[in-house]
């Protein structure tokens, strides 16, 4: 397994490195599963070791919940107009999302989870877990979010220096004790019973360092890591899987997508139009996009970056608390 582990990242590391170059949003990401997906494919055997895999997931979780800091979602209290318009919104997606994807012949569940608004990460690692069929989710949601954040960044076409992946931290010992500190939240999140103990347990260790003030700065090396074998574990799933098939389920992940950058438009113009938001301001704070690029964005156009960044948090920690309800209904319907 060392072997084809190796391997793997070697082709997902030629894919990252094209993707970086033709800037590709989360080219760290998006640019391994492609290239592990054409690998595999082509018949070649692929996969990741999964101690390596739920590793890289604590890791992403550390990086998420760095992100958040509580006191800054006490925010959202003076913006609830636009927290009940992207409630809304997030409605309108996954129901809009379910059908389009049912149509397509995926399971219902599997349809639900594509159309989730937002966190393509989460929602694999989330899905995945509950057994579900992750090739058909990686695929739509990386369709949304490349044309969702290009959508964003031809709006503000005078964006200088691009979209940053890191938050560029360099090596150091301090850097290095995050090794450490992955798993233990991984063992902490067991020991609590969270339901997704290697991802919500560092998630959760992550937010209340950076409420402290003790953030955790994730050096580049690691984050890339982190992303080469997230994106690398994805593409390896779909081994086996026809072309014909891919083509036919991308072209719904392409239709949600722009669904989703027409219904944000709608939105965001109507919070523009009743409330003292700019459009671009709503626009930005409803966008399913990464968090990262939509701040990146938000700061060149002169929006509040921390207007944008709560909403988004927000939406995240609503997707995960809401996932157990989402499923529950959505079997119930298919009963």
């Amino acid at each position: 397994m060392a072997h084809r582990s190796t391997s793997t990242l070697l082709i997902g590391a030629l894919g990252g490195g094209i993707a970086t170059l033709v800037s590709l949003p989360m080219a760290w990401m998006l640019g391994p599963l492609f290239a592990v997906l054409v690998a595999s494919l082509a018949g070649m055997r692929t996969g990741i070791d999964k101690r390596l895999h739920r590793g890289s997931i604590a890791m992403l979780g550390l990086f998420i919940g760095n992100r958040i800091e509580l006191d800054e979602l006490s925010h959202l209290l003076e913006w609830y107009p636009s927290v009940l318009a992207m409630l809304a919104y997030m409605g309108a997606m996954l129901a809009g999302g379910a059908w389009l994807f049912s149509l397509s012949g995926m399971s219902r569940l599997s349809a639900v989870f594509c159309s989730f608004p937002g966190s393509m990460n989460a929602t694999v690692i989330l899905a995945e877990r509950l057994g579900v069929d992750i090739r058909w989710i990686a695929i739509t949601h990386a369709m949304r979010l490349v044309i969702v954040v290009a959508s964003a960044a031809f709006m503000a076409s005078h964006l200088a220096g691009g979209i940053v992946l890191g938050e560029g931290g360099g090596v150091d010992w301090q850097a290095m004790t995050l090794l450490v500190l992955a798993p233990a939240s991984w063992w902490l999140g067991r020991l609590l019973r969270f339901p997704l103990p290697e991802f919500l347990g560092p998630m959760a260790i992550g937010a209340v360092l950076a409420t402290l003030g003790h953030g955790v700065a994730l050096p580049d090396i690691l984050l890339v890591a982190t992303f080469l074998v997230l994106g690398s574990s994805v593409g390896a799933r779909f081994a086996g899987t026809p072309w014909q098939r891919i083509i036919w389920v991308g072209r719904y992940g392409v239709l949600f997508a722009t669904y989703a950058v027409l219904m944000a438009a709608a939105t965001a113009w109507l919070l523009s139009t009743f409330t003292s938001h700019t459009f671009a301001a709503a626009l930005l704070a409803l966008l399913p996009g990464g968090v990262g690029e939509m701040a990146v964005i938000a700061v060149a156009l002169d929006v509040d970056p921390v207007y944008v960044v709560s909403h988004h948090v927000l939406r995240l920690l609503l997707l995960i608390l809401a996932t157990p309800v989402v499923i529950s209904l959505s079997r119930r319907g298919g009963r």
